[in-house]
């Protein structure tokens, strides 16, 4: 075959140009740390290494998540710890008050250990997070969870009852909040009344459930939840005080004129009502107390008790009893809330080892299918180097060739 001039040129040209390109691949899988420059260079491969990487930013995404939900469930297990500590003192403090050797002076010092209690129960019930954000508003984080209502002698939820749930893996999630209604307002408590507002020359007034079973049945039977304003009722003496009638919220007479008599009770449901003061004329409003109620209001009911000195002996004996039942169901609910609380913890601390450990095997993956082998990039590198080397120095000897170098 003859070859031209021309041919050998372009031959001698090809074989040094396809070694300079194999060598700057080379050295590009080098300086990238990776195998495949391009897809072409390995195609089911390089859609393994996207869907990889799609795999672990994903994971990436879950360990955040993960790490904000073991954050928040820490806090809130902090914030339950202290109120029980808090429970536990108040329970010796309740027992201590059904000591008959203790005078009212004695109560009252009872009573105020009970007040920084209270204080510091009702504090962490308004924790807020790093961010500011109330931590049992539920969705409304900007607003104070739980204040004092002057009216009804309650501690008040002001959030509402949505709950938080974050996405941890890719098929789980974790509750990371809980509202206040939930956390805190789910504690049964004995049914009482409580008095409010007085007119004329009444002063106050005290309760006594005298037959609980049947005062029992009145309130979960007359209780509105919905509307607590129906929950009010008054009871109107007449002018001359021998005689008094209740009413309810609407004005209607729920109870006619029933005898009276200085000393007496307002006796109405199995509950019994003292009123203070001169009842000529007069009013004493009453409610029914809301079934389940927070910590914060169980210390507070307590604290009234202890620096009341109007009470009989037999209404104080009743109201510990009461605040002794009431502090033992809180005891419970919150007992049940760190359960759940616990549980969820547990869950989220599982979720973030097991997105660790997805993310190394992940990673080790997509590093072998699209990782540089550095040592055998280093010795392609050397053998494509010295091809073109040897395809170089080939095509300058070829191309010095010459028919006078025959003739010589």
């Amino acid at each position: 075959m003859r070859l031209t001039t021309n041919m050998i040129y372009n031959q001698g040209l090809s074989a040094v140009t396809s070694r300079q390109s194999k060598l700057v691949d080379v050295q590009n899988q080098l300086a990238r740390e990776t195998k495949i420059l391009t897809p072409a260079d390995d195609p089911a491969g390089k859609a393994q290494a996207l869907a990889l990487t799609d795999r672990i930013k994903q994971n990436e995404q879950f360990q955040k998540n993960s790490d904000l939900v073991v954050n928040d469930l820490q806090r809130q297990e902090s914030v339950l710890s202290n109120i029980t500590d808090s429970m536990f003192r108040a329970k010796e403090l309740f027992v201590q008050a059904g000591n008959g050797a203790l005078s009212a002076d004695d109560r009252k010092a009872l009573a105020l250990e009970l007040e920084v209690l209270r204080d510091n129960s009702l504090d962490m019930m308004n924790a807020q997070n790093e961010n500011g954000d109330y931590m049992f508003s539920g969705y409304q984080t900007e607003v104070l969870p739980f204040t004092f209502n002057a009216q009804t002698g309650v501690y008040d939820y002001n959030g509402d009852n949505g709950k938080k749930n974050v996405q941890i893996t890719s098929s789980l999630r974790v509750q990371s909040s809980s509202p206040g209604s939930e956390a805190f307002q789910q504690t049964p408590v004995e049914l009482k009344a409580r008095v409010g507002n007085v007119t004329g020359a009444l002063t106050g007034g005290t309760t006594l459930v005298a037959d609980r079973p049947q005062w029992n049945d009145f309130h979960q039977a007359n209780y509105d939840k919905e509307n607590p304003g129906n929950n009010l009722y008054t009871v109107e003496f007449a002018a001359d005080g021998a005689s008094y009638e209740v009413v309810d919220s609407t004005g209607a007479v729920v109870q006619a004129a029933v005898p009276y008599a200085d000393g007496d009770a307002v006796e109405f449901n199995g509950m019994e009502l003292y009123p203070e003061g001169n009842v000529d004329g007069g009013t004493v409003e009453f409610r029914l107390s809301q079934p389940q109620q927070n910590i914060a209001t169980v210390f507070n009911d307590m604290i009234n008790v202890m620096n009341d000195e109007t009470l009989s002996s037999e209404q104080l004996s009743q109201a510990i009893e009461f605040s002794i039942s009431d502090l033992a169901s809180a005891e419970n609910s919150l007992g049940s809330v760190r359960a759940k609380t616990g549980s969820r913890l547990n869950s989220a601390e599982n979720a973030k080892m097991t997105n660790v450990d997805f993310e190394i095997a992940n990673k080790e993956t997509r590093s072998k299918i699209q990782d540089v082998d550095y040592a055998e990039a280093m010795t392609e590198l050397t053998k494509q180097d010295t091809a073109l080397q040897a395809a170089q120095a080939t095509f300058t000897r070829i191309t010095r060739l010459s028919l006078f170098d025959y003739l010589r």
